[in-house]
């Protein structure tokens, strides 16, 4: 996800350049590439926090209705229990589907000082 993050960053200061130098309405596309940055690299700086790992079962898994790359590639939400937490991860990969499936073992990367602040740690 953080190739995509890159590049929708990228686009994101060409239309900024763009909104200067061509026309102003640039900055529409500038905004929503913006956001779709944020959403691609936020979870991925975010991973630096976390300093422990476990193992979490995974109890559900479905796609998200979000497709990447084309109608064949959707993301997935998982539902994954681990320390007696049970958290939905959205926006999962769409390789996630072909490697794991319900009741699969998969590592989940967390904050020691908050549990509930973690990340499947999938590559």
């Amino acid at each position: 996800m953080k190739t995509y993050g890159y590049m929708a960053l990228f686009m994101a200061i060409l239309s900024t350049i763009l909104t200067f130098v061509q026309n102003p309405s640039w900055m529409i596309g500038g905004v929503f590439s913006y956001y779709l940055a944020w959403n691609f690299l936020y979870p991925e700086f975010k991973k630096n926090s976390y300093n422990s790992t476990t193992m979490g079962e995974v109890l559900k898994i479905k796609a998200n209705g979000t497709f990447l790359g084309g109608p064949h590639q959707p993301l997935y939400d998982a539902d994954i229990t681990y320390l007696n937490y049970t958290k939905r991860f959205k926006n999962l990969p769409p390789n996630f589907i072909h490697d794991v499936s319900p009741g699969d073992k998969v590592e989940i990367a967390y904050n020691s000082n908050k549990p509930e602040d973690s990340a499947v740690n999938f590559q």
